[in-house]
């Protein structure tokens, strides 16, 4: 069934900054959602920026893989059965009903003892259905700070997150616990201010592995055009424009409603008029919302002149993801965007025996030479958690199975799968056989990789960079991920902040009204149905409804998180 308008409205209503994809899916493709979400030997030729970070590893980054287990001895005995929540995903679910089907958990399920039941739903929306009715699975995986107002401490004190103290941990999750002592950083950014822990955090384990989403063209046609990949947002819309006027191309921007949220909370389409991201960012220590400054009109526009020209797909609303991936391989549209793995690679690989390229474009700037404030980046953290629910009933054996993934054995099956059947160690380094790199039955590489590990994803575990490099079997997603991390994101990047507990149900209360009014404006103003001459109206709205206030909570969580 086709997305409605009511669905952009939803999307938009439930994202603020959004923290992550997913390398490989894509966030929001995982995720994600795209989001979410990413060779063997392939992986020295990565670009030179790839070589540099993995071969010159910062000291946190080498205290990122488990080195042995603390004191849970695996399998467990008569560790019963765990049912998990988790959202559907292309990579498995096309030959799939259950993840619990593929290898992977098989394996997952052999190693720790426990068993697992999976209650899956099909995105972000199904699983905020399944925690509004009140039931939930023992566990689930999400991003709770991205799709529910008051983030990670209102789940909590909404009842819906266990909570977990550090004593808990230490006693059901020594190896988790371990690691967290040894990285206060991520630590510090999954503690409430009441010193609770909030879950089992998906890392990403080296610096190369918190950029993964990206815009990208057709830069055939960019040659054939004689022009270059557009840096500019002026070159960007004459880049549109000849695809358009000169090849005949029947629609050159092709996204769906959550890929244009994502442009827009990345900042790959905003920094051109002074905005960094749509959503919450630090300008020299304060909290900024990107959708609340004057120069937000700027970016709705020119997304506005993109939408009355038709070079943005007039339905952008409504497009599924499969139509979008159709329309970039068979010509149909030039410019998309997605994960450098599980878009780019599975769209360069279709199309691998025909006349067909693509290249990333980076973060848009106002004048060329500029350096682009902001683009998708993790702070290692990219959101996509595991949580125990307070349905669990046994809140210490669920602890007991997500530590697992921090062991080194835990380490090495959701991020390589089983030693001689999806990997080989190949001079000390986990290398993907040609089960996952050349696969005989036609899988992408991602597609292979969700039958045996978990790293395209996310989950309870520290992501290893040796996955990554390895995943990227093209160069042109190699020169992307190199493209891609040439801003000043981390200057701008707000922290893994979390709301304190008396603030919690101000924030969600007027994060949702402003949410819901802001999607519907915002809407609105690009399809050309609200005059821009009212975007001043609409900032007055904001103010109404209390905007400062939300952001003065931001702040105070910013500040807090920082004294820390």
């Amino acid at each position: 069934m086709k997305r409605q308008t009511t669905k952009w409205i939803a999307l938009l209503t439930v994202c603020t900054m959004l923290t992550g994809l997913l390398t490989g899916c894509g966030t929001v493709e995982p995720d994600k959602t795209d989001t979410n979400a990413e060779q063997s030997s392939e992986q020295n030729t990565a670009s030179e920026g790839a070589k540099s970070n993995a071969e010159e590893p910062n000291a946190e980054a080498e205290s990122q893989t488990p080195e042995e287990t603390t004191g849970i001895v695996y399998p467990l005995e008569g560790a019963g059965t765990l049912t998990w929540g988790m959202q559907r995903n292309a990579n498995w679910s096309e030959r799939h009903d259950s993840w619990a089907d593929t290898h992977f958990v098989q394996e997952l399920q052999k190693n720790t003892g426990i068993t697992i039941t999976m209650e899956h739903v099909d995105n972000a929306d199904g699983m905020k259905l399944l925690l509004a009715g009140g039931k939930y699975p023992d566990l689930i995986t999400f991003n709770l700070n991205v799709y529910y107002s008051g983030k990670e401490p209102k789940a909590i004190a909404d009842n819906i997150v266990y909570g977990m103290e550090p004593e808990f941990l230490q006693e059901n999750a020594p190896d988790y616990w371990a690691y967290l002592e040894e990285n206060p950083s991520i630590k510090k950014a999954i503690t409430t201010p009441e010193g609770l822990i909030t879950c089992f955090a998906m890392v990403r384990g080296d610096e190369i592995l918190k950029s993964s989403y990206t815009m990208f063209i057709r830069d055939d046609w960019c040659e054939q055009l004689e022009l270059p990949i557009p840096e500019t947002a002026d070159e960007y819309y004459e880049t549109l424009k000849a695809f358009k006027e000169e090849l005949n191309v029947e629609i050159p921007l092709c996204v769906t409603a959550n890929a244009l949220i994502n442009l827009l909370d990345y900042g790959i389409l905003t920094s051109p008029f002074g905005i960094a991201s749509r959503g919450a960012y630090v300008e020299d220590g304060k909290v900024k919302l990107g959708y609340a400054q004057e120069g937000y009109k700027d970016v709705l526009a020119w997304l506005n002149k993109l939408y009355e020209e038709k070079l943005l797909d007039p339905n952008f609303t409504t497009i599924e993801q499969n139509i979008v991936d159709s329309n970039i391989l068979t010509g149909v549209s030039g410019v998309s965007s997605g994960s450098i793995g599980s878009k780019m690679g599975v769209l360069l690989k279709t199309n691998a025996e025909q006349d067909f390229s693509l290249a990333a474009v980076p973060s848009l700037v106002a004048n060329k030479g500029d350096t682009a404030m902001f683009a998708h980046y993790d702070n290692g953290l990219p959101g996509t958690n595991t949580y125990i629910t307070t349905d669990c009933k046994d809140p210490a054996a669920a602890a007991h199975f997500l530590n697992y993934g921090y062991t080194q054995e835990g380490h090495m099956l959701y991020n390589f799968g089983t030693e001689g059947l999806s990997y080989e160690m190949v001079d000390g380094i986990p290398t993907y056989t040609d089960l996952i790199m050349k696969n005989e039955e036609g899988l992408s590489v991602s597609q292979a990789m969700s039958e045996y590990e978990l790293a395209w994803w996310g989950g309870p575990f520290v992501q290893d960079r040796n996955y990554i490099l390895q995943y990227y079997e093209w160069e042109a997603q190699r020169e992307a991920l190199d493209t891609i991390t040439k801003t000043d994101v981390a200057k701008y990047k707000l922290p893994n902040t979390l709301i304190s507990e008396e603030n919690q149900d101000e924030y969600a209360n007027i994060s949702s009204e402003i949410n819901t009014y802001r999607a519907e404006m915002e809407l609105k103003f690009i399809r050309g149905e609200e005059s821009l001459d009212n975007f001043d109206q609409y900032l007055e709205n904001l103010k109404n409804m209390n905007i400062d206030r939300l952001i003065e909570i931001e702040q105070e969580a910013l500040d807090e998180f920082n004294s820390r």
